[in-house]
Formats: C-alpha cells, structure tokens, sequence
C-alpha cells in the first residue's frame, strides 16, 4: 500500500500539470524600425511581424491565398501593401503620406515588410499611427525603434495608445 501513495500522488500531479497544454502562449507582438534618411528625405520602415498572423489577414480578403510560398506574389504584395497603408499610417498635420511598398522578406516565421515615405519638405515631427494586427488581438503590441542621426527612441504601442509623434528636427 505504501508504494501506491507515490505512484498515486504522481499521476494526481501530473494530470493537474495537464491544463498547462491548452493555455496558449504566443506573443502578440510586431516590430517596427523607422530611420529618417537626411540625405534622401525619406522615411526608411522595416516591419517584421508573424507570417501566421499576417496570412489571417490577408486570408480575409482571399481565402485561398498562402504565404511562404505566397499562392500568388503579386496578388499577395499588393494586399500587404494595402493593409499596410491601412494599418501603419505616417502623417504630417493631420495630412497622412504616401507609402511605397518596397517588398518582403520572410525569415523562419517573420515576414519583413520594407516601405519607405518621401518626405517632400522635412517636417519637425512626423505622426505615426501603428494599428497592426488590432483587429486580431486585443494583447497586440506593437514596438517601434524610431532612429534619426545619432538619436534613438522606442515606443511600445497597443490598442489604447496606438500613436506617437516622431521628432525629426532636433
């Protein structure tokens, strides 16, 4: 009877650990690197963000569409460029920029999304609203590294507080 006590204590602790399994753990996270380019008057973005999450969004428009291979490259370029334009909007005075997408990269489960924004004159601040995978995730944060000559800042970003002014001039 004595050796059953262990045995029953393990298996009882054991299946307590059991609902550990179901509890998710994923990161609601993307990433979003800004460089103003002084010499070009551009704003230089990186945005690396899950695959899985971007197909969901994406998948909502077309619902046969695939990334990494992308179904259709093409059709899936111009759909994050879209949602980008939607999703990440840079303006100046309540006047939001034109982004050109430049393309992707996908690096094991990230995409990386490059796009750059012409600045025609060099405003003193630039407004950034960054509502990536919003719709998606309530936890979603979304980090912004902003780099401007030798000055760097971050910004942590979620649904509640999705903007930030970016200070070009010094």
């Amino acid at each position: 009877m004595l050796y059953m006590l262990p045995l029953t204590l393990y298996f009882a602790i054991l299946s307590s650990l059991s609902w550990l399994e179901e509890v998710p753990h994923k990161f609601y996270v993307s990433t979003t690197r800004i460089e103003f380019n002084s010499q070009a008057n551009t704003l230089e973005i990186v945005s690396q963000v899950f695959t899985d999450d971007l197909e969901v969004i994406l998948t909502s428009k077309d619902p046969q569409l695939t990334l990494d291979p992308d179904s259709d490259q093409t059709q899936v370029d111009e759909l994050i460029a879209d949602y980008f334009k939607q999703a990440l909007q840079v303006s100046v005075k309540e006047s939001r920029l034109d982004q050109l997408f430049l393309g992707k990269e996908y690096k094991n489960d990230i995409t990386q999304c490059y796009i750059e924004i012409q600045l025609e004159e060099v405003p003193d601040t630039v407004e950034l609203f960054n509502g990536l995978f919003f719709s998606l995730f309530d936890e979603q944060q979304n980090i912004i590294h902003f780099k401007h000559a030798d000055q760097r800042k971050s910004y942590l970003l979620h649904k509640k507080n999705p903007r930030v002014a970016l200070s070009i001039t010094n």
